[in-house]
């Protein structure tokens, strides 16, 4: 009797436990999913039009762009939905596509420069707000339509949208002139003090488009996706562009220099001209407000060093007043890069340096003032500029080979 009554306990324990235990209800297979590698953001004056560069994965897996029997087939697909809203657009993406759209591959979101004058929040919004797109997708701006960014293909890259992705980083990384910005970075620019941002451009260089695999057949293509200018954000509009040089003096001011390169003109004794390039390797910047008479003002110092990793001019690198004069002009060239940069921001009276920051941390109570007309405090507040360059290599030899060859020469005379 005992027995049975266990038994009993069992099987009703069991049978509630299946009826608790969904499984897995929920699941959505890999082939009912559309992977989105890059996605374009435009406006027609009325709606959004959204753009997804999709995966073929069959094209990715039988090679670069060709199926299994060798019939050359683009690796992604690139199709627009319409909308109110930016999501209403993307749930359009259900009538004219058999797979959901799955954004946890996407690298990038390309604004075009009508979108980022416009205004996006929007944008941002959707990122934050829903848990299938990720904010770690890198933003950029292009002055056409987005949806051209993403027709194009790349060298090198099968997939279009990892390519970009590459190449933003990489530039960030090897030059520091433009920034990789992912979605919640420029969400923490619009909402710091400053209310400002910056995002780099990305445009089509070139006569033709990319848009089709012809294109690769010959040993040059008629054009390629290439990075450009910088967009210069506030409170989520786009006011304006700097150029690459001034950029670069945004990332000094904005202490982001990881590694870059300069060109410093050079004259020898004998009178020919050429040029000396520093490759910096290291930088610090600190940027600190001040007071004087009452009117806030900063000091920007700069501690640097580097490698010359080329010379133009016939110099003997081994004379020490030599190295002096290249440090000291290549100092006063990025100092002329940094005040270059700073300007150009008060012209737009756009903070893009973290300089709000900064004044707001040092001068509490004077910033309830400042706060209320950041940009016109901002626009009049003078920059003094200190570089410390220091050239810790020569290369391989410490003589240029201009130098080398002029010295062979007078030898042979």
């Amino acid at each position: 009797m005992i027995r049975f009554v266990r038994g009993a306990v069992m099987t009703a324990a069991l049978l509630g436990l299946s009826l608790v235990a969904t499984g897995c209800w929920n699941r959505i297979e890999l082939n009912e999913l559309a992977i989105t590698s890059a996605t374009g953001i435009d406006w027609d004056g009325h709606n959004w039009i959204v753009s997804y560069q999709v995966l073929i994965p069959a094209a990715i897996s039988a090679g670069v762009g060709t199926t299994g029997g060798g019939t050359p087939q683009s690796p992604v697909i690139v199709y627009s939905t319409k909308g109110k809203s930016i999501r209403e657009a993307m749930m359009h993406s259900y009538s004219e596509s058999p797979r959901k759209l799955f954004y946890a591959h996407n690298r990038v979101v390309i604004l075009s420069e009508e979108v980022a004058r416009r205004g996006f929040n929007e944008l941002l919004d959707v990122y934050f707000r829903n848990s299938g797109p990720r904010e770690t997708v890198s933003m950029l701006v292009t002055p056409g339509k987005a949806r051209r960014i993403l027709e194009q293909f790349m060298q090198l890259q099968i997939i279009p949208g990892e390519g970009m992705k590459d190449i933003i980083t990489s530039e960030a990384r090897n030059s520091s002139i433009l920034p990789n910005v992912p979605v919640y970075q420029m969400a923490m620019d619009l909402t710091s003090d400053a209310k400002s941002g910056v995002l780099p451009e990305i445009f089509i260089s070139g006569t033709e488009d990319t848009s089709t695999l012809d294109a690769f057949t010959h040993t040059t293509i008629p054009s390629k996706l290439k990075l450009g200018r910088l967009a210069i954000m506030r409170e989520d509009h786009m006011i304006g562009w700097m150029n690459r040089k001034q950029s670069l003096g945004v990332s000094f001011l904005r202490n982001e220099v990881k590694q870059t390169t300069i060109a410093i003109p050079c004259t020898d004794e004998e009178g020919h001209s050429g040029f000396d390039t520093i490759l910096i390797q290291q930088s610090s910047t600190k940027l600190k407000p001040k007071l004087n008479e009452g009117k806030l003002g900063y000091t920007a110092e700069v501690h640097a060093s580097g490698t010359l990793s080329e010379s133009d001019c016939a110099q003997n690198l081994y004379k020490t007043s030599v190295t002096q004069k290249l440090e000291s002009s290549g100092g006063q060239q990025l100092q002329a890069i940094i005040d270059g940069a700073w300007k150009q921001g008060q012209q737009m009276k756009t903070d893009v340096f973290g300089a709000a920051e900064k004044a707001h941390r040092k001068y509490p109570k004077a910033w309830k003032q400042w706060s209320q007309d950041w940009g016109s405090v901002f626009a009049e507040a003078p920059l003094e500029t200190k570089v410390h360059l220091r050239i810790t290599r020569m290369g391989l030899s410490n003589k240029s080979f201009q130098y080398l060859t002029e010295q062979g020469q007078k030898k042979g005379r």
